[in-house]
């Protein structure tokens, strides 16, 4: 049924698109760009076409010991196009490779199984073989996995002369015999499906054996942990940013600067309980290694400069703001005035470092309330180096790829109900609306 156009016009004409996802469109008269209204993130349509994707890899799991079974034993057979098939099927389904020559709506031509030439395998006796290739999107696939000794011994007879460099491995397959072939077992399996199937299964595998505790960060870290071994197994590599080691560097010091907070508040203990040091041992009361006297000076200067950094700052939004009123500004010598407070922290650090002594201060310092804010800083630097080590584990995986388009976003949404995490750790805003059917949809009991 075609909905009423705006009243006082009419629709210019009803197209039938199959590929079109907008509902209406029309040609603004300032530039003559075409203007689209199209469904929302969260529209059934648009959720149904990801809930097809993930119930199909699901279903797969009905028909997986079939194929697996059927493929091991076709290994050996005498028809060399079932060997050929088996063999791709085999490293499809165990290494997650993709098939090859498959070009989706979006996708540009990619170089997978099916289409591996004889210089990207190499075979390493007894039962290793190496893969180097440029796949999707010209990521290299460089790799080598221990296989079944049926593989490797097929895989030589297929690289046997007189085949050569730039001919193919799989000479008798094509991605289409393939699916058509896969198509046998269940209703719309293709190749593709293996992908999203295996990254789904071992998801849910190490969801199922996870017993993650402590902070959210913690937590967040293991989910990461999880879904890294899953981006690993589909190859969703990148680059490592280029402000990658200074980001990395820049973290340490502020770990760094958070155990100096932590030597100060001990040490100011100590000016306040000098038995303490007794009964807590030396050992407590001591600088972190890595954390020397010529580090304490640089990081002493640097918090000197930052403060005076900020009084300049505000002294100037300050005369801002009186001219904007009508007032008249403040002269240099209030600045001079308000930067007195930095001179006077150079000095005290300064004094710290000749006599060796950091005195308590703050409102009526007590034992009691050091040791809380000791607490406080302890869950901050445990909060930091958890974060520093996720990242720095992560430096070359895409964790988004394998996290939006490969794991069944229902297992997400399990892992934060059982471990509650906010979804907000995982999904930004878009991608909340985008599986909004899946976060309606399951508890933290559903399986994949």
């Amino acid at each position: 049924m075609v909905p009423k156009p705006p009243e006082g016009h009419k629709w210019k004409e009803v197209k039938h698109d199959q590929e079109g996802t907008w509902l209406a469109m029309w040609q603004e008269n300032i530039n003559g760009a075409y203007k689209y209204v199209m469904l929302a993130a969260n529209s059934d349509i648009k959720g149904q076409s990801d809930y097809k994707k993930f119930e199909k890899a699901r279903e797969l799991k009905k028909y997986i010991a079939t194929i697996r079974k059927d493929y091991n034993k076709e290994l050996k057979s005498e028809v060399m196009a079932e060997r050929q098939r088996a063999t791709a099927v085999y490293l499809i389904d165990q290494f997650a490779l993709r098939a090859g020559n498959e070009k989706g709506e979006d996708e540009a031509d990619t170089v997978g199984c099916c289409s591996l030439k004889f210089e990207h395998v190499t075979l390493r006796p007894p039962d290793t073989v190496v893969f180097d290739f440029l796949g999707k999107d010209s990521i290299r696939f460089h790799e080598e996995f221990k296989v079944d000794s049926q593989v490797f011994k097929n895989l030589k007879i297929f690289k046997r002369s007189p085949k050569k460099e730039g001919d193919e491995i799989f000479d008798r397959l094509t991605t289409s015999s393939l699916n058509k072939h896969l198509s046998n077992y269940m209703n719309g399996l293709t190749a593709k499906v293996f992908r999203t199937y295996n990254a789904s299964w071992v998801m849910s595998s190490l969801l199922k054996e996870m017993k993650s505790e402590g902070t959210i960060p913690e937590k967040v870290k293991d989910y990461n942990n999880a879904n890294r071994k899953v981006a690993i197994l589909c190859n969703h590599k990148r680059t490592v940013a280029g402000g990658h080691a200074a980001q990395m560097e820049k973290m340490g010091d502020r770990i760094k600067a958070l155990y100096y907070q932590e030597y100060r508040i001990k040490q100011m203990m100590l000016d306040l309980d000098p038995k303490l040091k007794k009964k807590k041992g030396e050992a407590y009361f001591a600088l972190k290694e890595g954390i020397d006297d010529e580090w304490v000076k640089g990081h002493q200067d640097a918090m000197v400069e930052e403060q005076r950094e900020k009084i300049r700052k505000k002294f100037e939004k300050d005369n801002e703001k009186l001219v904007a009123e009508g007032q008249k500004e403040m002269k240099p010598k209030e600045l001079d005035e308000r930067l007195k407070a930095a001179d006077e922290l150079a000095d005290k650090f300064k004094d710290e470092r000749k006599r060796k002594k950091i005195e308590a201060e703050g409102k009526s310092p007590s034992i009691d309330k050091f040791e809380q804010q000791l607490e406080k800083l302890d869950t901050r630097i445990a909060t930091m180096k958890t974060q520093s080590e996720d990242r720095e584990q992560n430096k070359d995986v895409a964790l988004g790829t394998s996290k939006i388009n490969y794991i069944d976003p229902r297992l997400t949404v399990v892992f934060s109900k059982k471990f509650n995490v906010p979804i907000e750790r995982f999904f930004s805003k878009t991608l909340r609306e985008k599986f909004e059917w899946a976060i309606k949809s399951v508890d933290e009991n559903w399986e994949f």
